[in-house]
């Protein structure tokens, strides 16, 4: 009796995979700004623009809120070289507080429904905003405002300016040598060991 022989048989390979379709180029898209460049005149740059095209500075009356000296009416007529007396409108600013610096006030930021009251004046050109800008001095900045008129008529509320004090509001609530103010005025910082020495030194003669 013969042995049978078992033959094992491997299973047929799988079909080669298809080729692949050839890429395509990458189409960028257009810029619109390049096509602008591209059909702007060759001259563009260098032509002159016409000025006369140009609409004329017209200056937009603006108001500003005063509460201190500038509130009485023979003092802003002479600060501002007026011809008659100013027209000025019972007024206050909300969220600030005044402090004194020496004897003058100063306007500085305060308490979240804090009322300064004052009156408001609208200036009506660049020439008198500088005016105004030189009698307050470097001591003071304008600051830009909600301007509340409390005298009953329309417009309750307008965007203006006011002068707020230009220096370290905390030094001038406490009575110390205001450092950040005089560096100001005088163009110049103070050392650090001089700081302290001077600081001190000024608040000693108060």
């Amino acid at each position: 009796m013969s042995d049978s022989i078992t033959t094992s048989r491997k299973p047929p390979s799988p079909p080669p995979l298809p080729p692949l379709p050839p890429s395509r180029p990458k189409v960028e898209s257009p810029s619109p700004f390049l096509a602008k460049l591209e059909s702007a005149p060759a001259d563009w740059l260098s032509r002159p623009v016409e000025i006369s095209k140009l609409a004329p500075y017209r200056y937009e009356p603006t108001y500003y809120f005063f509460y201190g000296t500038l509130t009485q009416p023979h003092i802003l007529k002479g600060v501002l070289d007026l011809k008659s007396d100013p027209e000025l409108r019972p007024a206050k600013v909300i969220g600030y507080s005044v402090s004194s610096w020496g004897q003058y006030k100063a306007l500085i930021d305060g308490k979240t429904g804090e009322e300064v009251s004052g009156y408001a004046f609208q200036v009506q050109s660049t020439e008198q905003e500088f005016k105004l800008a030189r009698y307050e001095t470097s001591s003071y900045r304008p600051a830009p405002c909600w301007i509340y008129f409390t005298d009953g008529t329309e417009h309750a509320r307008v965007a203006g300016y006011t002068f707020k004090y230009a220096g370290d509001a905390q030094a001038l609530n406490d009575g110390r040598f205001d450092r950040t103010l005089w560096e100001m005025q005088m163009g110049m910082r103070l050392p650090p060991t001089w700081r302290k020495k001077v600081g001190e030194e000024l608040g000693s003669r108060d």
